[in-house]
């Protein structure tokens, strides 16, 4: 597959060639202007046995546990880096977890990482304090070849579990994954079998509207200018989404180089109420060996105008996320179509 994909594109494009995304239970559909992006979702769920306190948002905790599980179960190597492994580029910890570039790339050359291909689903508030038997429940989505790794993911979990989570080590038990696209139980306590993780393609069910409200479920982290804003113009979010779908299907999938968006369309489509607010809060980062802040706004805003042609990307953007930290949860959104006599189409 050619690696080839511009990092930015400008020109028009008419509503005729909006993407067609159709879900195909594991048949290959197109993206927005051929471009291809397979993903899987699943759901984890399970109960503590232990308790103690975690942080309301526990993005970072279930990320850092399970980057920490995967190389101990798959590093043959594991007091040194990915760097200098001469099987970087097949392991599947650094292709989960460490976004090691491929040497041919033409694509964010200028960074030593690139985006994991994982998102977190989780909520952006669960319970801090924990006792023996609560449930707990959180989501992955899985793009290209990490759809077929997910077993390593899935053991590293259980793993996980064996030594608890968070500061106070609170232990849990996966009691079973699911894939709920497809109905499908992957995987039960009770049993010694992982089922085969099916792909999916993103479909476009955003009906036809002038105005949408889009909420900012986990925190959405975007610079604009060089500054995190306080409130999000539709234009800012477009070229969130365009940018992270243009690095996902070119890292894992089948990039397009027609990839052009008018974006004098996009900007006259405004802002009708915004209720965004920033939060921010710390996790230890094992890399920079130091706490490190991470913020971004969660709320919601209201958008109206000719939305026709940016529908598909709203849509891709409900499954690879929007903006950074994608893979500590951050970035979910969920999108609203909203009728003009709407009651509560102004906020």
């Amino acid at each position: 597959m050619e690696r080839k994909q511009k990092e930015s594109a400008g020109g028009a494009v008419s509503s005729q060639e909006s993407c067609s995304l159709e879900k195909g239970k594991g048949q290959k559909a197109e993206g927005p202007f051929g471009a291809v992006l397979p993903f899987a979702e699943v759901q984890i769920e399970g109960r503590f046995e232990g308790k103690g306190g975690l942080p309301p948002f526990r993005g970072a905790t279930l990320r850092g546990g399970l980057g920490y599980h995967l190389k101990q179960t798959v590093c043959h190597r594991k007091q040194s880096t990915c760097q200098d492994c001469i099987v970087r580029t097949t392991c599947a910890y650094s292709c989960i977890f460490e976004g090691i570039p491929p040497q041919d790339r033409q694509m964010m050359r200028l960074y030593p990482y690139v985006p994991q291909p994982f998102t977190l689903l989780v909520n952006s508030e669960d319970p801090a304090q924990i006792e023996p038997g609560n449930p707990f429940s959180f989501g992955m989505r899985l793009f290209g070849r990490a759809i077929e790794l997910f077993p390593y993911i899935a053991y590293s979990f259980i793993e996980m579990g064996k030594e608890g989570l968070g500061k106070d080590r609170i232990p849990f038990q996966i009691t079973r994954i699911v894939q709920p696209s497809f109905g499908a139980e992957i995987y039960h306590e009770q049993g010694a079998c992982l089922h085969k993780v099916q792909t999916e393609y993103p479909q476009n069910l955003l009906p036809a509207c002038k105005r949408i409200r889009v909420e900012f479920v986990t925190p959405v982290r975007l610079r604009v200018n060089g500054r995190e804003p306080s409130t999000l113009r539709f234009e800012n979010l477009i070229r969130a989404i365009v940018r992270r779908f243009s690095i996902l299907t070119y890292f894992y999938g089948t990039p397009t180089e027609n990839l052009s968006i008018d974006y004098s369309a996009v900007a006259a489509v405004t802002s009708v109420c915004s209720q965004t607010k920033p939060i921010e809060f710390r996790r230890f980062s094992g890399r920079q060996k130091r706490p490190v802040k991470m913020s971004g706004l969660v709320g919601s805003a209201i958008y109206e105008g000719n939305l026709e042609p940016f529908l598909p990307w709203l849509s891709i953007a409900r499954i690879i996320g929007v903006g950074k930290a994608t893979s500590f949860g951050f970035g979910r959104i969920q999108i609203t179509p909203l009728q003009p006599d709407n009651p509560f189409a102004r906020g």
